[in-house]
């Protein structure tokens, strides 16, 4: 900002003091370089982009009938007495229908039944002189959050509903009969209404929120499966896959062992498909070792088709299962880590099709940040660690990548940045997070390990992922039933 300062010829140099080279787009590359240019004193027009606080907002109760809550600081939402909230956003400004609409609230209770959201056709009441009695009719389901976390956005997509500029009214209901709350318009988080651009991309090097977890479905043969519910301490697919859900993300990144016990296609249709098969159109799965109990992982290549198998469509068996592809301004490899099934026994090693394969599409892809994808850890403060891996691991930090996720222990652990013989390297290290905290049941810890930062046992949960230029930020969202929190941010190299 400092140096444009009107019209003129500006140039600037791009210079690193690194002994490894990058390489950005130029202007004969797909993403030109850009000067963008901000008014100093107009800001720009609401939308179709920008962000409707409510206009009014209340929640009624059926034991009070007559009271009005309209100055309450949380709106109540209750199965039993029945307890409703009623929102209301006026819309101004628009040009054109929105590309899309998301209307958020803020979470202050967890629950593991979610809340449902409806239209409301009347839009007259107003917030002071709402109540039970004389609320609005209640109009069609437009969606539901699954399971809620308190400290939490949930999403609901209204896009169908914004049609341009008027006054638009919703209403949040549950059939459960313990009480959620979300903030109000009096509260710190107020309810909002997303409105995107229909016809402009977000720039390049947006953020994009990803979510991450594996080991995930229990068989159905499973003492805990209970139709798929669960129990205390197993089978919590369903719960991990309203978590994801209430996420909104752009991809789900599905770090393994995915189906218990064998991987069979008749399982993955029969549990997997009902929980986290929700989402199957933004998976980029990952193949474990459980999907290896049916021969040549025939079930999983099978059930994912080419989302699993990219670089050989059509394979349905006996396939490489590595692969890559990119996320916003990110890029993401995606690593086999059972070496010894894949090319002829010599999947991980220095000099294998996969370590070949691999450094190959990281020199081509030199982006500034790039997270790797693997079901058995690097590092793990228990047994469950793949030590054969660790080719693939330099193979990394040789080009420089940011972060590594996995799965297989069924545990969450956050280690600080390591080059790969395990030692800290704040400047060049790859960050390992372990979340195999997808549902299906409870592995513990022994010897913890150095630059194991945290580590949580006997948790359900995945993990939020914003992916952002020149860095990411992670949060855990935990299943209510086994609550448990970590959050950070990081930079890329």
């Amino acid at each position: 900002t400092a140096k444009i300062t009107g019209n003129g010829t500006y140039a600037f140099a791009i210079t690193t003091t690194s002994s490894t080279s990058r390489t950005f787009d130029s202007i004969q590359g797909t993403n030109k370089p850009q000067l963008v240019l901000e008014d100093a004193t107009t800001p720009p027009p609401p939308p179709t982009g920008g962000t409707v606080v409510a206009a009014a907002d209340a929640h009624v109760r059926a034991d009070n009938p007559t009271t009005n809550y309209g100055t309450a600081t949380g709106l109540r939402v209750d199965g039993s007495p029945i307890s409703n909230a009623y929102l209301r956003f006026d819309v101004t400004g628009l040009n054109e229908a929105p590309g899309k609409a998301t209307l958020r609230v803020y979470a202050k209770t967890s629950s593991s039944k979610g809340a449902d959201l409806h239209s409301v056709a009347n839009t007259s009441w107003t917030e002071n002189g709402i109540t039970y009695n004389n609320a609005p009719p209640i109009g069609a389901t437009i969606g539901s959050s699954g399971a809620l976390s308190s400290g939490t956005w949930v999403s609901y997509d209204v896009t169908a509903k914004i049609t341009g500029n008027g006054t638009y009214a919703f209403a949040i209901t549950t059939t459960s009969s313990t009480s959620r709350t979300f903030d109000s318009i009096q509260g710190t988080n107020k309810p909002q209404l997303v409105l995107e651009d229909a016809t402009t991309p977000p720039p390049p090097g947006g953020s994009v929120v990803v979510a991450a977890a594996g080991d995930v479905a229990c068989a159905p043969d499973d003492p805990g499966f209970n139709n798929g519910n669960g129990t205390a301490d197993r089978c919590h697919m369903k719960a991990t896959s309203d978590l994801v859900l209430g996420l909104d993300p752009a991809s789900v990144f599905a770090l393994g062992d995915l189906q218990y016990n064998g991987g069979s296609l008749a399982n993955f249709n029969a549990s997997y498909d009902l929980s986290w098969g929700r989402f199957k159109n933004l998976t980029r799965p990952v193949v474990g070792n459980h999907e290896y109990g049916t021969a040549g992982a025939a079930g999983y290549f099978t059930y994912f088709g080419d989302a699993a198998t990219p670089r050989e469509p059509g394979c349905r068996a006996d396939c490489d299962g590595y692969y890559s592809f990119d996320i916003g301004g990110w890029h993401a490899v995606v690593l086999n880590s059972e070496c010894a099934r894949i090319d002829g026994g010599n999947g991980c090693a220095n000099g294998s099709p996969q370590q070949t394969w691999l450094a190959a599409d990281l020199a081509a892809n030199p982006a500034s940040c790039t997270v790797a994808l693997v079901h058995k850890p690097r590092w793990s403060s228990n047994s469950l660690v793949a030590p054969e891996i660790g080719p693939l691991v330099q193979t990394l930090y040789d080009a420089n990548v940011d972060l590594l996720l996995a799965g297989h222990s069924h545990s969450y652990e956050r280690f600080a940045p390591q080059n790969p013989s395990g030692t800290l390297d704040n400047s060049r290290g790859i960050r390992q997070i372990v979340v195999g905290t997808g549902g299906s049941f409870f592995t513990g810890f022994s010897t913890v390990q150095p630059n194991s930062e945290v580590r949580k046992a006997n948790v359900f949960g995945v993990l939020k992922l914003t992916l952002r230029s020149g860095g990411y930020d992670w949060a855990f969202v935990a299943d209510p039933a086994t609550p448990f929190t970590d959050n950070g941010t990081g930079s890329c190299h």
